[in-house]
């Protein structure tokens, strides 16, 4: 055995590497971070104390246990530090090839990739980590999850700092232990905990000269602030780590009663008294997860107080990232996807016998007889026939204008009035495609042709389907709407 692996050895067998080491076997069956580890894991290794102190007890739990799974190293160079960084590198491979661990490192220019992304150092910096681990993990078939090294007063500083930007309870909550598959498993261990136990087994490790300035704030907080917070309590991340997973727990609970509410309430559509009526902070969950399950994207809480803003209203229209739109009428809400309306609303489509593709649309018109199996493909369509008698100068295709109107069935037909007898929401309307020729508008799919005939024009009949490759939310519902007589 090397002299690391005795180190090692010897520092977990110590009655207070032992309470250690029960403290994070603890944490990780909790956690349920098992499953993880015993799958293979991956370990962001910067040769800090803290990832040193990380793979030597993942290194001693797979030495207990006797346990086959899988530990790969792997060190990033950000390229930020210069001859320091290549110091670190250096060090983290002696260091790992004396466990007889497998090492990796890369190299990536990260202060170029902040300057091309327009994004902070730090914050690329951990993209750039992440990005890394997760194609290591694609490319072995032995690894199931990244393991970093944030301990407990990394969760202490994270708490003041959210704090002190004015975050909600998630940001309260701290560093989740597990969050989908990166596991923490050293989280409950303070940071003066563990290079005190390293310092007294000789157990090396290096030391990164930027988080000894105070310039930025984290490290602010870390070298100015938490030494006060010493004065008022004896050990201040002990505290702060209850105060976090009593604080998970309720995050917990008002995320389990939300998804509830959403799966009960919302299909397409969420009623909007629904939404007015919840509490507070069940109504913001609310309306997070559901602009992030239609969107991909977290909003942000300026997203969420203007929409809570707003649904104590009536009619709106919101813009959101991911574009789309959440949309509000006649007491229902949902979400919409952006279109090219200021294009699609102006333009008119001329119609010629056979199949017409509208552009901009998932709308085709067929004119004349089809071949059934060409509408195969097609996942709804409307089909209707005009009298030959009744067109004047062919057939064009447009969207609704204001004050449009037809007369069917012996009565002057507003659209307008149309739309409302069947509860179309105004900002839809402009969705629905209108049938014209030279005198005016002759159909609207789903509802009677225009009355009057032209004697010098034959009365052979022109059947007209129009047929929708993958619907756009809500033109179903639009469609069938107007088939309701």
């Amino acid at each position: 055995m090397s002299r690391l692996n005795k180190a090692i050895t010897d520092m977990f067998a110590s009655c207070k590497g032992g309470e250690l080491y029960g403290r994070i076997i603890k944490t990780v069956e909790k956690e349920n971070m098992l499953r993880f580890i015993e799958k293979g894991v991956l370990v962001g290794f910067s040769g800090g104390a803290d990832s040193v102190f990380l793979i030597s007890f993942l290194r001693e739990y797979k030495r207990r246990t006797n346990k086959p799974f899988s530990i790969l190293a792997v060190h990033v160079n950000h390229g930020i530090r210069g001859a320091e960084a290549e110091r670190d590198e250096s060090f983290s491979g002696d260091f790992l090839s004396e466990l007889g661990i497998p090492f990796v490192a890369v190299y990536k220019d990260v202060p170029a990739l902040s300057n091309e992304c327009g994004m902070g150092l730090e914050e690329t910096a951990r993209n750039v980590r992440y990005s890394v681990f997760e194609d290591l993990i694609k490319s072995r078939s032995d690894i199931g999850a990244i393991a970093v090294a944030h301990n407990a007063t990394d969760n202490t500083e994270t708490v003041l700092m959210n704090i002190l930007r004015g975050s909600g309870l998630s940001g309260v909550c701290g560093i989740k232990p597990v969050r989908d598959n990166i596991i923490r498993p050293i989280i409950s261990i303070s940071k003066s905990e563990i290079l005190d136990i390293l310092n007294e087994y000789s157990i090396p490790y290096v030391v990164d000269s930027t988080n000894l300035s105070s310039d930025y704030s984290r490290n602010y907080v870390r070298n100015e602030i938490l030494p006060l917070l010493s004065r008022l309590a004896q050990s201040p991340d002990t505290a702060f780590s209850r105060l976090t997973e009593n604080l998970r727990m309720d995050l917990d609970y008002l995320n389990s009663q939300a998804d509830l509410i959403i799966k009960r309430e919302f299909k397409e559509k969420i009623d909007a008294d629904t939404l007015r009526s919840l509490h507070p902070s069940i109504q913001a969950k609310v309306i997070s997860k559901l602009v992030h399950a239609n969107t991909g994207v977290y909003p942000e809480e300026k997203h969420i107080t203007a929409l809570r803003e707003l649904i104590s209203g009536d009619n709106f229209r919101y813009s959101l990232p991911g574009e789309k739109y959440f949309v509000c009428e006649r007491g229902l809400c949902a979400f919409l996807p952006k279109r090219v309306e200021k294009d699609i609303s102006r333009q008119i489509f001329l119609l010629n016998k056979g199949e017409n593709k509208i552009h901009g649309t998932n709308l085709t018109v067929f004119i004349g007889e089809v071949d059934k199996t060409s509408l195969n493909v097609y996942n709804f369509s409307i089909q209707a026939t005009i009298s030959s008698a009744i067109i004047d100068s062919g057939l064009l295709l447009r969207f609704k204008s204001d004050g449009d109107a037809y007369r069917y069935s012996g009565i002057n037909h507003k659209l307008k009035k149309v739309f409302n007898d069947r509860n179309i929401p105004p900002m839809q309307r402009s969705r629905i495609p209108i049938i014209c020729d030279g005198d005016g508008i002759v159909l609207l799919p789903g509802m009677s042709p225009r009355d009057g005939a032209k004697s010098d024009i034959s009365s052979d009949n022109v059947p007209i389907t129009f047929a929708y490759t993958t619907p756009a939310d809500g033109e179903v519902e639009l469609f069938t709407a107007l088939l309701r007589r």
